[in-house]
């Protein structure tokens, strides 16, 4: 389901068809556009008119869900803070005075409830993941595994040998992917089966022999100098 889902209802007004469109997919109705798309009158005018009115969400109709999923959520919860919608990345961003409870140590919570939602609502590869974010967590969490993946590629140069990582969401793994994706001396792959899918960085094939000769060079040049 994404922004272009519609549904086409043969009925008397258009408030009919928003109510039937707000029962099927369980968003409220002031989330609807309808536009009547055809128009037929009964047998010799009899009995007025009967429309053909389409139906579409305003926003993505899985966000929508989202929110509302999330409202409920929050409030059996008992906490003061309320889902608001980024459409442009699929995000949802928890605002309130107690947001940032919802993160958890190393933000757990955040992905937990993350997870909680699509697995809830999204049918798998119907459209991008729902994510979510509370108090700037996202970012910071970026920047902290970009400092990871270039820490992790230091030491399997030195090394040698393959490091794995802690398993990861998908745009965690797409951080650590796209931080050392340009690097000529190590690799990074995907592994394992979600929840616990990790990424590997192992050293790029012919990396070690380059930087062997480089130092075997680097060696004999000292050599010379000292003669």
């Amino acid at each position: 389901m994404d922004q272009n889902t519609h549904l086409v209802f043969e009925t008397i007004s258009v408030g009919d068809a928003l109510e039937q469109a707000s029962r099927q997919w369980g968003v409220p109705v002031e989330d609807l556009n309808a536009e009547v798309v055809g128009e037929e009158r009964s047998f010799f005018g009899l009995f007025g008119k009967k429309l053909k009115v389409q139906v579409t969400p305003k926003r993505s109709l899985l966000l929508l869900k989202s929110r509302d999923f999330l409202t409920d959520i929050l409030g059996h919860m008992g906490l003061r803070a309320a889902p608001e919608l980024q459409e442009e990345n699929s995000m949802i961003v928890l605002e309130g005075q107690d947001a940032s409870i919802l993160v958890g140590r190393y933000g757990d919570g955040l992905k937990a409830l993350e997870y909680l939602l699509n697995l809830a609502l999204r049918s798998p590869g119907d459209e991008p993941r729902v994510r979510l974010d509370s108090g700037g967590y996202r970012e910071r969490r970026k920047q902290s595994l970009e400092r990871l993946a270039e820490a992790t590629a230091r030491k399997v140069v030195e090394r040698g040998a393959p490091m794995r990582l802690d398993p990861m969401l998908s745009w965690e793994r797409w951080v650590i992917h796209t931080t050392l994706k340009d690097r000529t001396d190590v690799e990074t792959q995907s592994v394992g089966e979600s929840p616990d899918r990790k990424v590997v960085v192992m050293p790029k094939l012919g990396a070690a022999e380059r930087q062997e000769s480089g130092r075997a060079r680097g060696r004999s040049g000292r050599y010379r100098y000292k003669r």
